[in-house]
């Protein structure tokens, strides 16, 4: 019945909009301490930004996150219903993947930067390996210039799903930490070993910046 409702687009709306109504809840019933947003704010409003944060904290992040922002989405039926969420909360999907329809996802994802719009990239999804970036922030990087903001939250109390990213979910009447980090800017280069370090510095610092 699920997988009928979700190839139906009434069906796929509703379920984005009881969707968006969880995530709203679970982050309003939270003591949240941020870092770092008005600052990425104030960026934004300067040159466009390329936002990443692993899978497992993406449940929660569209009501987090500044308006107005470009969001890489699965095209997976589950996918769209996530998006449909999303948008409730200002993201525009882009569809594409790290596995699926990535060059497609990749030209988009410059369109939208060079138009002006932030983006946002789950840089380990939507499949995995839990944790480990994809080359896709360093190619958009190196393609537009835009500086990289790495994004993670924490909280003492949460629940784990039983999936490849053991997604996180906090747990009701909590405290919560958001840091976005300082912006990051990638050298112009073409010499793929220099890239392949960009992109283990990447993942080096969003994994620091999760265990922090």
């Amino acid at each position: 019945m699920l997988k009928t409702a979700l190839r139906s687009s009434l069906g796929s709306f509703i379920i984005s909009l009881h969707l968006a109504a969880v995530m709203a809840v679970l982050v309003g019933l939270q003591r949240w301490k941020q870092r770092g947003r008005d600052a990425l704010q104030a960026r934004m409003k300067t040159q466009p930004q390329i936002i990443i944060f692993w899978h497992e904290y993406l449940f929660v992040m569209s009501p987090l996150l500044p308006g107005g922002c470009s969001a890489l989405q699965s095209p997976h039926p589950d996918g769209k219903v996530l998006a449909g969420a999303s948008r409730l909360f200002g993201l525009r999907p882009i569809w594409g993947s790290s596995n699926r329809k990535a060059a497609s996802g990749l030209r988009q994802l410059v369109a939208e930067v060079k138009s002006g719009r932030s983006v946002v990239i789950t840089p380990d999804g939507p499949r995995g390996p839990a944790r480990t970036l994809s080359m896709g922030p360093v190619s958009l990087a190196q393609l537009t210039g835009a500086p990289i903001t790495l994004v993670a939250w924490s909280a003492p109390r949460l629940w784990r799903a039983n999936s490849w990213d053991r997604m996180r979910f906090p747990k009701p009447f909590g405290r919560a930490k958001l840091v976005f980090s300082e912006p990051v800017m990638l050298e112009k280069t073409k010499d793929k070993a220099t890239l392949e370090a960009q992109r283990l510095a990447l993942e080096e610092q969003l994994n620091a910046q999760a265990a922090a």
